[in-house]
């Protein structure tokens, strides 16, 4: 899956990649780290429907680790999470062929468009610049 990736995205640079399996007691379902990812056991499903963590979360070390932003205020999530997902579908889509990647972006679809609904219009998530109390804009 790294080869892959790195096919994409250039040399992996943080060296090596881990996978650690943390107790069910973790809250997430994973968390990706520069050359770490922490993941549950309720992603070992055996039918591997959950498979697609992986590849979201070592995409990270490309959109999220080697970029980032000015500022708490200018985290552009939306941004990250996106570039991120974009790679994760390219990486699906060469490892598992194109009608898999098209069927994990549907779900993806289906989600961000339930997370609009409820979310939108007063949600103060969903805005590009958050304001800060502990520092002026610039």
């Amino acid at each position: 899956m790294l080869a892959t990736a790195e096919k994409i995205c250039g040399e992996y640079v943080w060296g090596r990649y881990d996978i650690l399996l943390l107790p069910p007691s973790f809250p997430y379902g994973g968390m990706e780290n520069p050359s770490l990812t922490f993941v549950t056991p309720t992603l070992l499903t055996g039918d591997k429907s959950l498979a697609d963590v992986i590849p979201n979360k070592s995409t990270h070390s490309w959109t999220g680790n080697l970029l980032t932003n000015k500022n708490l205020e200018h985290f552009w999530f939306w941004l990250n999470e996106g570039f991120t997902r974009f790679v994760e579908r390219k990486i699906v889509g060469r490892l598992g062929g194109e009608a898999r990647r098209q069927f994990s972006s549907h779900l993806s679809w289906s989600e961000l468009i339930d997370c609009v609904k409820a979310l939108w219009p007063n949600n103060t998530h969903s805005v590009s610049c958050r304001p800060l109390r502990c520092g002026s804009r610039r």
